[in-house]
């Protein structure tokens, strides 16, 4: 469609999912910096790929997605093939202990993933192992305070990884004791989405049809305004997002 394609080429995101992809974006596009000339960047569980162009649009080196989805990883590839220094890899992040890199990253993102996964600590350990000292780690999961959407379900009593969420959520006292132990210390939370968005995603679960996402982008853009008037960095929020620093333990 006309729209999303001139939302892609003005914002650097394919609208894929729900509205609070955007919010994400947003958050990141404002905190993500470049550490030196030569700096590389590794997303983590990269989904359909939308914040390679935008780290190679501020100006990483070397930018590389991690999908266990091959056919994302292909459209990945095709989408972004004009795109310099960007490529998308094979590879399941419950085994991130498995990729072995020609050298350590100065940024690892890991977005809406570490909800979906049981050992969680395993995955903050393997991502701190791949950051060079002083590096960064840009996080975003679930809030475990955020007021509950329409369609939500709860936790199974024996969650398994069978795609959905096998946590509520994190806070950041929990984040930020697993972080420790890893060698990662946060220096920067943030609570986004807010309700304006949560209304917004439960109308879209609601009626759910594609030719209502045309209506839906300009709505976006108002409901991401409106929260930075009227809930920014209200704890109820649906996503926790963090910055952490690669430490020396």
């Amino acid at each position: 469609m006309l729209l999303e394609k001139i939302y892609f080429n003005i914002f650097g995101v394919k609208f894929n999912g729900d509205n609070a992809v955007y919010d994400r974006y947003l958050w990141l596009k404002k905190n993500l910096v470049v550490l030196s000339e030569d700096a590389n960047f590794l997303d983590v569980g990269c989904g359909n790929g939308w914040a390679l162009p935008l780290a190679a649009k501020v100006g990483f080196k070397n930018v590389i997605g991690l999908s266990w989805n091959k056919f994302e990883i292909e459209k990945i590839k095709q989408r972004f093939r004009k795109v310099k220094n960007v490529d998308a890899k094979i590879l399941d992040v419950r085994n991130l202990d498995e990729y072995t890199p020609v050298t350590k990253f100065d940024v690892i993102i890991n977005f809406e993933n570490l909800e979906h996964i049981l050992n969680g600590e395993k995955l903050i350990k393997d991502i701190s192992n791949l950051l060079k000292e002083g590096g960064l780690l840009y996080l975003t999961t679930p809030n475990i305070l955020y007021k509950k959407v329409f369609g939500d379900g709860l936790i199974k009593k024996y969650p398994i990884e069978d795609g959905g969420h096998v946590v509520r959520g994190y806070s950041k006292e929990r984040l930020d004791s697993i972080f420790i132990k890893h060698g990662l210390k946060i220096i920067l939370v943030s609570y986004i989405s807010g309700r304006f968005s949560r209304m917004l995603i439960t109308i879209e679960r609601i009626l759910p049809f594609k030719m209502l996402k045309i209506f839906y982008i300009p709505i976006t853009l108002l409901c991401n305004f409106m929260d930075s008037l009227f809930y920014k960095d209200d704890k109820n929020n649906m996503t926790i997002a963090v910055v952490a620093e690669k430490i020396k333990l």
